[in-house]
């Protein structure tokens, strides 16, 4: 009897066995690449302006292979919203994450989990930007919080990893991926792998292979790169997410070298060599206005394209894996983004809108013998949908509380009946970092409807006539029947949806300050309004401190006009002062000092006592270690203070930012209390200090040998603050 029964067990574990491996053979697997804040225009298989100067061949490739999706839109463009909506199948509302603050709770029910459940081995590898720890996956490794561009570290249920040296993150996320394809999983089971990218998201580092290439080409404009926002309503003149303005030339146009010091010691030479000299030809070109945005945008598409040429390296050492190991036969191959992004249209970066850049996301999808090479589908999809999609192709149940529907049956070719005629969006934080008003709305495939509520403003859009979105026609009586139409829409979606009140308004400004602690940087006003403390020729309106302090400099060998240069040498260490006094200012000049073992400085408010050589004021130093540092001249430095910790942090972020044996820019902004230095457009100090109020400006060579030379100096009065 126990033999009998030891036969039954055995026979029914190899039935099982079979029937385990049958159906892994049939079940497809599914490999789903997602990046972050990709726009459709950065696609070239969309065939936008950028095709030809910035080209995708590997997403391309899924394309032509497969089907390109014309029409797919998030629910709230947002990366931790629309992740969560992934996850879950489930609108903002109902999973819980409605912001990029909230914290995702991973014990409701998931599309990973039931796809273990079902009998695929699940993997998730990259960014994740949920707060929580993932549930449901076999391997999670995942980048903490919004990830590091170089040298990024990982986190996994052990803890986390330290970044190597030298190392990419978008190569990283896919070389951990198709280790675990090898070598990581069960492969009697099929497999969902999770390949989430933190490329192209803000602050857009490239790989330093590719700064050269990208920093030389030009992009093509956006036709309404200096949109007037006529044509809309208050969010579009009160949003805080403009090249003109919010775009900083620091952090989003890389000119101060931060975030360095997780690259090795060739990147980061590599990196300098590329961004000094575009830092130095802006600081000669001053480009303001309308040149500055175009500038801006250059350098913006260089960067954030060049990061998408990574990306699509990536994507093509995943696709080419798949065939050289048999995978891509029975394997289908996604890529999305969790939303859009602006590149310059409206004048904008970022995304929050439900204007289409920002709404609508691309979807490509290869399907070996099932999807037909070269489709273009017009349906409404949305990232709702794909929860319900990746069970559908691992022939699982679909959960009655998911909110979207399958593709599958699109991928298959199929028509299906009563498809959606319209999609809804809501986007839920303010006040926020860039200023969006909380909003939904309604999409179809002509007209869109926007709900600004909390200041009860609405605009409907008609994609046909306007695709740019430059004119609402909310107040056209022409249009009068489309708004009804349109109302009664969302008003349908939002009872569908069960969409609740939205929470109360905060109070406050915004979550997320700028950046200070990188500094800022100036290019420098036009050329109107300034003065010229310095005609290039004579040394008119300067003089030597001594006892007759109204006296010119008569030509000597201490300070001395050479080349359109003022030359200081060392006899005596004293400041040679303007007989002009300012109280609010900016000043600007140039400086050259030896290549080493200089101290110099630029005085301002400075005031010379009766018979003294050594004026009491400010200095601005001008030296290999505190250049922008401020110095009260005979009582100490004002900042940084003398506290090693200070000078420390100082050094670092400003040390290499001077050029030694080359011309500096040196600029002082005095204004009331407030001070201000840059060398180079970096902001040095930035402090409050009303010690001196009014003064002259100084030079001061301090040291036993070399010539100082100074140039190009100006100066333009200020109205006090």
């Amino acid at each position: 009897m126990k033999k009998t029964a030891s036969i039954i067990t055995a026979t029914l574990a190899l039935t099982f066995c079979y029937a385990g491996d049958l159906l892994s053979k049939e079940r497809p697997n599914i490999l789903f690449i997602f990046s972050d804040d990709h726009s459709f225009e950065a696609i070239s298989a969309y065939g936008g302006r950028l095709k030809d100067v910035a080209p995708t061949p590997n997403l391309d490739r899924i394309a032509s292979e497969g089907i390109r999706f014309d029409n797919c839109f998030v629910t709230n463009a947002l990366c931790g919203p629309c992740r969560a909506v992934i996850q879950t199948g489930k609108h903002s509302h109902l999973n819980g994450f409605l912001e990029n603050h909230h914290v995702f709770n991973g014990d409701q029910q998931t599309f990973p989990k039931l796809l273990q459940k079902g009998g695929y081995q699940t993997a998730l590898i990259g960014k994740w930007h949920l707060g929580s720890e993932p549930q449901g996956f076999d391997l999670w490794n995942v980048l903490p919080g919004q990830g590091t561009y170089y040298a990024p570290e990982f986190k996994t249920p052990a803890g986390k990893t330290p970044g190597k040296p030298g190392e990419y993150v978008t190569e990283a996320v896919v070389e951990k991926s198709i280790a675990w394809l090898k070598n990581g999983r069960d492969k009697k089971k099929p497999f969902m792998l999770m390949v989430q990218h933190k490329a192209p998201h803000r602050f857009w580092l490239p790989p330093v292979k590719y700064l050269k290439e990208y920093t030389s080409k030009h992009y093509p404009e956006p036709k309404n790169l200096f949109d007037d926002y006529e044509g809309r309503g208050t969010p579009a003149h009160t949003q805080d997410m403009t090249l003109r303005v919010t775009m900083d030339l620091a952090l989003d146009n890389k000119m101060v070298p931060f975030r360095q010091d997780r690259m090795n010691a060739e990147q980061r030479k590599q990196w300098n060599e590329v961004y000094d000299e575009i830092r130095t030809r802006v600081l000669k070109e001053r480009p303001q206005g309308d040149d500055m945005v175009r500038w801006k945008y250059q350098r913006y598409m260089a960067d954030y394209l060049a990061c998408i040429r990574s990306l699509d390296d990536s994507v093509g050492t995943l696709l080419d894996y798949l065939e050289t190991s048999g995978l891509d036969k029975n394997t289908v191959v996604i890529y999305a983004s969790d939303q859009g992004f602006f590149l310059g249209e409206h004048g904008w970066f970022d995304k929050r809108f439900m204007y289409e850049e920002s709404l609508r996301t691309p979807l490509l999808v290869r399907w070996p013998g099932k999807a037909k090479p070269g489709t273009v589908n017009k349906h409404m999809v949305s990232n709702l949908d794909f929860a319900q999609t990746f069970l559908d192709l691992a022939g699982l149940e679909l959960p009655g509380d998911m909110q979207g529907r399958s593709l599958k049956p699109l991928f298959e070719g199929k028509n299906p009946e009563g498809w959606r005629e319209s999609v809804y969006y809501h986007y839920y934080c303010f006040p926020e970092y860039h200023a969006v008003r909380r909003h939904d709305g309604v999409r179809n495939s002509r007209y869109k409807l926007m709900h600004f509520y909390d200041i009860d403003e609405w605009e409907l859009f008609d994609l046909e006539k306007d695709p740019s979105e430059m004119r609402s026609v909310h107040a056209s009586a022409q249009y009068a029947g489309v708004l009804k139409h349109m109302k009664g829409e969302l008003a349908k979606l939002r009872k569908q949806y069960k969409v609740p009140p939205a929470p109360k308004l905060r109070k406050g400004e915004t979550l997320f300050p700028p950046w200070p602690e990188f500094g800022t940087f100036e290019i420098g006003l036009g050329n109107e309004g300034w003065t010229s403390l310095f005609d290039g020729k004579t040394l008119k309106g300067w003089r030597q401190p001594g006892p007759s302090p109204a006296t010119q400099i008569a030509a000597n060998d201490s300070m001395k006009v050479v080349n359109g240069e003022i030359h200081l040498s060392p006899a005596p260490k004293v400041f040679y002062l303007h007989t002009r006094s300012f109280t609010d200012f900016i000043l600007e000049l140039e400086a050259k000092m030896p290549d080493k073992d200089f101290d110099s400085g630029v005085g301002f408010r400075c005031v010379l006592p009766k018979g003294a050589f050594l004026p009491k004021g400010f200095q601005s130093e001008i030296s290999d270690i505190r250049s922008g540092g401020i110095f009260d001249i005979g009582v100490g430095w004002v900042h940084p203070a003398e506290k090693q910790e200070d000078i420390d942090s100082f050094v670092k972020r400003t040390g290499t930012f001077y050029k030694q044996g080359k011309w500096n820019q040196i600029r002082v902004r005095c204004q009331g209390s407030r001070i201000q230095t840059w060398i180079n457009g970096q902001l040095s100090s930035d402090i409050k200090n009303a010690a001196h109020k009014r003064g002259t400006i100084g030079l001061q060579h301090n040291a036993k040998q070399g010539v100082y030379r100074f140039r190009n100096i100006r100066i333009r009065e200020l109205t006090a603050k």
